[in-house]
């Protein structure tokens, strides 16, 4: 959605701009062929206005469109560069230095505003057991799943991310602990409840999640540190099920 109102804010913009040009470059020809033509008859100064207004009224737009068709390839170059470098290959959602990266920033403008904003450490339960039993086609296809369940789960404004491996990371702002609680069992429900059919059989899992609120002087190390060890709890107390860092 965003790249697609990216490529039309581009493309508008590069329209006017080839408008501009073709504007400018009829009104040039035109005022050069005035001066160049102003003592010479009046029909003969008529047909080089004439073509002083068709050639660049012609010539200017194709090479307007070319141009325009070469910057629209460029941009599209460089959005892809960008989705690379922030987004999951697999599941296409931020990759953990994009998550570092961003994850700073809303630190940094929480701790402004005085916003609680919560972390959440997911990890799917198990996930060996999907590779060795179905494929690791089948875990890859898994952790899209899971991951495309995160998105659905979390609030719209949450920053999704892949950690690596079978680990992910949901960023947003909460009203208190209890609401990060409830985002929790949103997602560890939806997870569950869940069906992936890959090659005509059913495969379910579960996930555990460990969840903090930062706190004031909090970096996003220390946040999540603390998840991180909130998640080891709800793993060791039986996973599918999440736990609040102390």
């Amino acid at each position: 959605m965003l790249a697609n109102q990216s490529t039309k804010a581009f493309l508008a913009s590069q329209i006017r701009l080839s408008g501009i040009v073709v504007m400018a470059s009829i009104a040039l020809s035109v005022t050069l062929v005035w001066f160049a033509v102003a003592d010479v008859a009046a029909e003969f100064r008529f047909i080089s206005l004439l073509y002083a207004v068709l050639i660049p009224a012609v010539v200017a737009p194709l090479a307007m469109s070319y141009t325009v068709w070469q910057n629209l390839k460029n941009h599209h170059l460089h959005a892809e560069v960008r989705r690379l470098a922030n987004c999951d290959d697999l599941t296409g959602i931020a990759n953990r230095r994009s998550f570092t990266r961003e994850g700073a920033r809303r630190l940094a403008t929480v701790a402004a505003s005085d916003t609680p904003l919560g972390l959440l450490i997911i990890d799917i339960d198990w996930f060996k057991q999907v590779n060795d039993r179905y494929g690791h086609e089948a875990g890859d296809e898994m952790l899209i799943h899971i991951a495309r369940k995160l998105q659905q789960g979390s609030p719209s404004d949450a920053l999704v991310a892949r950690l690596g491996g079978e680990e992910f990371t949901v960023l947003c702002d909460v009203s208190d602990q209890q609401d990060l609680s409830t985002i929790a069992e949103t997602l560890r429900r939806g997870a569950e409840d869940a069906c992936l059919l890959y090659r005509g059989e059913p495969i379910r899992v579960t996930i555990s999640l460990g969840v903090a609120i930062a706190r004031p002087g909090d970096t996003l190390s220390s946040v999540l540190s603390r998840a991180d060890n909130a998640l080891y709890a709800a793993k060791n107390c039986g996973r599918n099920q999440f736990a609040l860092a102390a």
